[in-house]
């Protein structure tokens, strides 16, 4: 049994790790496009949210006028479904507009210096300070 549960953690830790890291050009691009997907469902949380209480708004509370019988409960069930939509596409814009931050970000490389008149000697590495925008 105790052979057993080691061949089953060293076989678990060997799937579980990963040799590879990811490029830091692909997670800039990961953090883009995680942040455009982001702000494209907040944006259809907020116009589905508008359009239903709009939609709340304009319904009459009566539709029966002889019997007496109203559409409350259908305006409530928009109104409450729209303000919900409305609240929920708040922390879509927030973590997008965190995203697109994180993945602009500053970096330290080291970059050539080139100067105008070759000297023969190779070019010189200067430790420089770079903000990465990807667009």
């Amino acid at each position: 049994m105790k052979y057993l549960f080691i061949a089953l953690l060293i076989i678990g830790i060997i799937f579980q790790s990963s040799a590879q890291s990811e490029n830091s050009t692909s997670e800039q691009t990961r953090l883009m496009e995680k942040s455009d997907d982001q702000y494209t469902g907040g944006l259809i949380f907020l116009g589905t949210g508008t359009a239903l209480i709009v939609t709340a708004l304009v319904i009459p509370n009566k539709y029966d006028y002889y019997e007496g019988t109203n559409n409350g409960r259908l305006i409530s069930i928009l109104a409450w479904t729209g303000t919900l939509a409305v609240i929920t596409s708040v922390p879509l814009f927030l973590s997008a507009g965190q995203n697109a931050r994180l993945a602009a970000r500053l970096s330290l490389q080291n970059h050539s210096l080139y100067q105008p008149i070759p000297l023969g000697q190779p070019y010189p590495n200067i430790p420089s300070l770079s903000l990465k925008i990807p667009l």
